[in-house]
């Protein structure tokens, strides 16, 4: 089995997430952060078959969201007639179906990514992936029809989604060999309006950056990613999201470290940015983790050296203040299961729990705070 270029992706096997609240300039409320995680097994790696096994283990972690991505190179591998219908017979849900109405059944939220483009509905040419989805950006118009249907399918069970996957990063989002800005800006702004329209309860997620602090080689930065989008009042979303993987431990501090972008220490600067966007603009924190083991994506020195340590960080991420605040709607933890090039789970790759596995799930069992009862329901209005 090969590992996607994507990075800490594992398409066979796979991987999970974890989402978790914060706030700016805003005392601790004294409640933890909600503990979300992704099985990113689900997304394509495991057999239909299996999907309900993967389903128990996500239960078992008692969060009570978790991120579930589709793709719509698999849902859609032919031109739909009708694209905006999600009845239309070129459609194959069934993956999707059983994920999402499992979820539904375990009264467990989803927050729905939605990426991958099909061939047919490349913008400009589809360059060649080794990837299992492919990064090759949509056209917009199509992309937000494909976004209706999904946001109409699933109305009453998901109204979280999110517009792509770390579309900063080439490997994820590329438009002649280079990750586009304005190109997302308008994926996001046409599809937008669409989502709602099929769901009047949707949340939609804009930004969903990748953990990089530099702009070059076809990537840009997470920080002027974000500046782009919430400087540009033609672009709008509900709530911003941004993945955490930082190179030290959640209460590291140093004057140097501090102007590291994105870390623990980056959310008050975020927060500012999402109140010039819309004052108390929910973070999501849709991926973040820390390793036990080296990982081929991971340049430089790793935070985590033992499982003991990693277990800590865990505790310590949950504690921190911002991530205590219902500013922050929830923290996913990415993965579930540990996988060759990301070995950042709550269980190895052998079905062995870490020690982290006991620290998460007790967290994650937690009421979800009043201050977000609402945010994180998928039947009731924001």
């Amino acid at each position: 089995m090969r590992a996607a270029s994507g990075g800490r992706r594992w398409y066979a096997p796979c991987a999970v997430a974890v989402t978790l609240g914060a706030a700016l300039a805003m005392p601790s409320t004294g409640v933890a952060g909600v503990a979300a995680i992704q099985d990113d097994r689900m997304t394509i790696a495991a057999p239909i078959e299996e999907l309900q096994d993967r389903l128990k283990e996500v239960r078992a972690t008692k969060a009570k969201v978790a991120r579930f991505d589709i793709l719509w190179s698999e849902v859609a591998k032919t031109k739909p007639r009708n694209p905006a219908n999600h009845r239309d017979p070129a459609y194959d849900w069934t993956r999707a179906d059983i994920v999402i109405n499992g979820f539904a059944r375990s009264k467990i939220t989803p927050i729905v990514s939605v990426y991958s483009t099909p061939g047919w509905a490349v913008q400009g040419r589809n360059d060649f992936v080794e990837t299992q989805y492919n990064p090759n950006a949509p056209r917009p118009r199509e992309y937000a029809r494909f976004m209706y249907a999904v946001a109409k399918r699933y109305a009453g069970k998901a109204r979280h989604f999110e517009i792509w996957n770390e579309p900063n990063l080439k490997g994820f989002f590329s438009l002649n060999g280079k990750s586009s800005l304005p190109h997302y800006k308008r994926l996001v702004k046409t599809s937008f309006p669409v989502i709602r329209r099929a769901n009047k309860r949707a949340i939609v997620i804009a930004g969903v950056a990748g953990p990089r602090s530099s702009t070059g080689g076809g990537n840009i930065g997470a920080k002027p990613w974000l500046l782009g989008l919430v400087r540009d009042r033609s672009v709008k979303f509900h709530a911003y999201s941004q993945h955490l993987y930082p190179s030290q431990g959640p209460r590291f501090r140093s004057r140097a470290y501090n102007k590291a972008f994105p870390t623990w220490n980056s959310i008050p600067f975020i927060f500012a940015q999402l109140n010039k966007k819309r004052r108390g603009m929910k973070l999501y924190i849709t991926e973040a983790g820390y390793t036990t083991a080296e990982t081929p994506f991971r340049k430089g020195p790793a935070a985590v050296k033992t499982l003991g340590q990693q277990r800590l960080f865990l505790r310590q991420m949950f504690t921190l203040p911002t991530v205590r605040s219902p500013r922050v709607a929830a923290v996913v933890w990415f993965n579930l299961t540990d996988n060759i090039n990301w070995p950042a789970g709550l269980i190895e790759e052998s079905g062995k729990r870490k020690p982290a596995w006991a620290v998460f799930r007790k967290i994650a069992n937690r009421p979800i705070p009043r201050a977000l009862r609402v945010e994180l329901n998928p039947r009731l209005r924001r």
